[in-house]
């Protein structure tokens, strides 16, 4: 099942004073505006999860590998992590752990927008380099900017789901 997690207010307010001295503005990751629903963080743009803002995780240095990338082994049927086109994919693609009443999980995702300007020059980001695509997008490119999806295209999301041990 997915779960909350607890936010470490002392680390926040760690990183709020730093972010204040350096004149950027921060918004912890538990804030209800990074939320997606319950167990599920939206990362600041372009960083990865700070694991270090919940309590289930302040004395570590890293989320430990077994809960980063072991959960399915040893046979890897599924991608712990992997790209989709929204949050219901994810919640398809993660159906059986979402319902395992014995086993506490947490996703965490980031949004990945396209950058037109970019449009022909090479670079940026790639989708074979973040593991599995679960939607539907029509790909044709290497490059997310080279993509046209049409208008209404906002973004894709890069996902991790975790277990809580």
């Amino acid at each position: 099942m997915l779960v909350d997690l607890t936010p470490y207010h002392a680390e926040s307010e760690r990183r709020a004073q730093v972010a204040k001295e350096h004149s950027f503005e921060f918004v912890p990751q538990w804030d209800e505006q990074w939320k997606e629903g319950t167990g599920i963080y939206q990362c600041n743009m372009g960083a990865n999860f700070s694991h270090e803002e919940f309590e289930e995780f302040k004395d570590d240095n890293n989320i430990p590998f077994k809960q980063s990338y072991e959960l399915f082994a040893p046979h890897y049927e599924k991608s712990q992590y992997g790209v989709a086109d929204n949050v219901e994919q994810l919640k398809e693609y993660f159906k059986e752990e979402i319902e395992d009443q014995n086993r506490k999980y947490f996703i965490a995702l980031t949004p990945v927008f396209q950058e037109p300007e970019n449009k022909g020059r090479g670079g940026g980001w790639r989708w074979y380099k973040w593991g599995p695509y679960i939607g539907t997008l029509p790909r044709e490119c290497e490059y997310l900017d080279d993509e046209d999806f049409g208008p209404d295209f906002e973004y894709i999301i890069c996902f991790h789901i975790y277990e809580i041990l």
